[in-house]
Formats: structure tokens, sequence, C-alpha cells
């Protein structure tokens, strides 16, 4: 019996670390160039892994144009993509921080925790932690990230149709904001054809609590996927001309195309 105990505890020893290191099958992976406002210019490289169980891992590291900054972070969702929990880390002008998310049962219901450690140099660390209610279909984020916004399109009903809310919560890995109560809501607005392939051109429209009560902010973004639900371009802007393009680097030709008219 203690002996089959200790293999059933390597097993899920093994499982676990797996998904944490993100290892299995590679389904997509590529660089994201960011271009726009002064200070939005950065790198992403991405890479998504399916995992052994079934769940998916995404992971990326994101450099600032002008060295500003840099960041990494991994993400790991179930077989459906709901969010399990994220990990990642920064470092903006000397601060260093540090980002773990998971979800967490309560009696009032299901909340991801957020923990956040930031450095300064010659400081003593700064240890936060937050919660937020979050459902099953929760986005988990790390900004400046561009990969986890796309999930939303991997979870959207095409049954249904329409527009879909989702609950969004999240931490920055850049400097100190945390976001605890959003929603984004998503809505397939057309498809077209890019080099002969289908391309759906998404929008979504982030909300997001004031400063103040009742206060609200919003942010409206395009996506573009393709068949697989790849993301190949993103756009920050509500007008059909986004003022922060992402493109994929392999799609530089192809940006033109996947419009937003």
């Amino acid at each position: 019996m203690r002996a089959l105990l200790t293999v059933l505890l390597g097993a899920v020893i093994a499982s676990t670390t797996a998904a944490q290191d993100g290892k299995g099958k590679i389904i997509d992976e590529g660089k994201l160039t960011i271009s726009g406002r002064p200070g939005f210019a950065r790198t992403e490289e991405f890479s998504i892994f399916q995992r052994a169980d079934g769940g998916f891992t995404v992971r990326s590291t994101i450099t600032a144009e002008d060295g500003s900054y840099t960041a990494n972070g991994r993400w790991n969702f179930d077989a459906t993509w709901r969010a399990i929990d994220a990990a990642g880390q920064g470092d903006a002008k000397g601060v260093k921080r540090r980002i773990e998310m998971w979800r967490e049962s309560t009696p009032s219901g299901t909340v991801v925790k957020i923990s956040r450690r930031a450095t300064l140099a010659d400081d003593e660390p700064r240890n936060e932690t937050f919660s937020a209610p979050c459902d099953a279909e929760c986005l988990m984020d790390m900004a400046p990230a561009a990969l986890p916004m796309s999930v939303m399109t991997r979870r959207y009903d095409a049954g249904r149709g329409g527009e879909q809310a989702f609950r969004w919560v999240g931490a920055s890995l850049t400097d100190d904001q945390v976001l605890l109560g959003g929603t984004a809501t998503l809505w397939l607005n057309r498809m077209q054809k890019v080099a002969g392939s289908d391309i759906a051109h998404w929008r979504f429209r982030e909300d997001l609590p004031g400063a103040n009560p009742g206060e609200n902010t919003q942010m409206h973004m395009h996506l573009w996927t393709d068949a697989a639900g790849s993301l190949r371009k993103f756009g920050v802007g509500r007008t059909d001309k986004p003022t922060t393009i992402g493109v994929r680097e392999s799609d530089a030709e192809l940006s033109a195309q996947m419009s937003a008219e």
C-alpha cells in the first residue's frame, strides 16, 4: 500500500510540474510586434502548449522597444480554455515584480487570489495579496501581455452569438495597477478573407471600475484570429483606425488586409 501511495503521489507531482513548466506539444508559437503611442512599442514572443492532461499553457516574453522594461508570464488553462492559474515577473525601471494568481473556493463563492511582490533596489520587498470574485469563465490577465485576451475568442459560444461578457481580473507586471472587478464584452464583428484564409474580426470592450464609486472607464479593442483560434493581430481603439497595433511577425505583409472597417 505504501508503495502504491508513493507511485500515486509521484504521478501527481509530475503532472503538476508539467503544467507549471508548460511541457507538452506546441500548438502555436510566434512573435508579436506592437507599435503605437510612446511607451507601447514592444515585442511579445509566445508559445502555446497542450499538456498531457488536455489543458493548455501559454507563455510569453515581452521586451519594451526602448529597453525600459521586460516581463514574462505563464498562464494555465483547462481543456476548455478556462483559466486555472498564472504567474509572471517583470523588471521595470529598477523595480522587480512577481505576480501569482490562483483560484480558491470560499463560503461565498469562487475567488481569484493575486499575490504581488515588489522589490526596489536596496529596499525591503513589499508583499500584497488581493482577492476578487471570479467564476469559472473569469479571465486572468497580467499586463502588458496580449495573449490572454485572445483566449476570450476560444471561450465564445458561437451557437449563442451576440455580445458575451466575461469577468476580468489581473495585475500589471510593470507597475502597481491591479484589476479586481473588470468586465470584458466580446462580439464577432465579421469574417474576412486574407490570403485565402478565413479571418475573424472581433470587437471587445473592457469596463473597468474607476477610482471613485460609480465611476467606470472603458477601453475598446480589436482582435483578428484565424480558423484555429490563433491570434494574428490586435488593435487598441474605438474606431476602425486603432492607435496601437500588434501584428504577428509572420503576418507583417498581410496586416493591411486585416481591416476593422
